[in-house]
């Protein structure tokens, strides 16, 4: 094979990476429900790609590597060790692989049911979530579901409602988010604010969420 010949076909390899990169991340971002429903492969997986395709020296590839075997552990289920190899890697490197593994950190520690550490995790990622922003709304959900976790329904209301700014109404998750929100307002005893949002689902909703809100639309009014 000539040299020319080679360059074109590992051209075609990169150039297809990328392609399939951006199409995973652009579905994710349409289909993905990591924090309500608990599943994050895909985003983990998406993660992987997009630092492979772009990074290129060698401190970047040496945290690719530490993020991989992190999100492996993960990804089996354990958590504590998973958290210990995502904090190594914020501890070591700067810039998206500091953010993302900040990310998966506070994930874990809710996981685990550390409650305000994946409250302060989920805090310090957002921060700066410039960095790496395709985890921003999950940061903000998962920080509600601290909040919840930690018996502070006032704030997982208001982590959650601000939450819902950040997603589009196709979204998957902003229906859930909607009606998450308004339960919280309701165990926090502001039944006015939790009519509100049980209203959006009724009206907007689909399927077995929106039922459940008509419900308990009638019941508060």
């Amino acid at each position: 094979m000539t040299t020319t010949a080679r360059r074109v076909k590992k051209s075609l390899k990169e150039d297809q990476l990328v392609t399939a990169t951006f199409r995973l991340t652009e579905w994710a971002q349409e289909h993905f429900n990591q924090v309500i429903i608990g599943v994050v492969a895909l985003v983990a997986l998406v993660a992987v790609l997009v630092f492979a395709s772009n990074s290129r020296e060698s401190n970047a590839r040496q945290a690719e590597r530490e993020i991989g075997a992190a999100l492996l552990l993960y990804q089996q289920g354990d958590f504590g060790a998973a958290g210990t190899t995502f904090q190594q890697i914020v501890d070591r490197h700067k810039g998206k692989q500091a953010a993302a593994a900040r990310f998966f950190k506070a994930e874990c520690d809710l996981r685990l049911g550390n409650y305000q550490q994946a409250v302060d995790e989920f805090d310090t990622y957002l921060e700066k979530r410039a960095d790496y922003p395709l985890f921003e709304s999950a940061a903000a959900i998962g920080k509600a579901l601290a909040w919840e976790g930690l018996h502070n329904y006032p704030e997982a209301a208001k982590t959650m409602a601000e939450a819902i700014q950040t997603l589009q109404p196709e979204d998957p998750r902003y229906f859930d988010s909607v009606f998450q929100t308004a339960d919280f307002y309701l165990k926090a005893g502001n039944p006015g604010e939790a009519l509100k949002f049980y209203e959006m689902v009724a009206a907007d909703g689909s399927g077995e969420l929106k039922s459940r809100a008509t419900v308990a639309v009638a019941m508060l009014k």
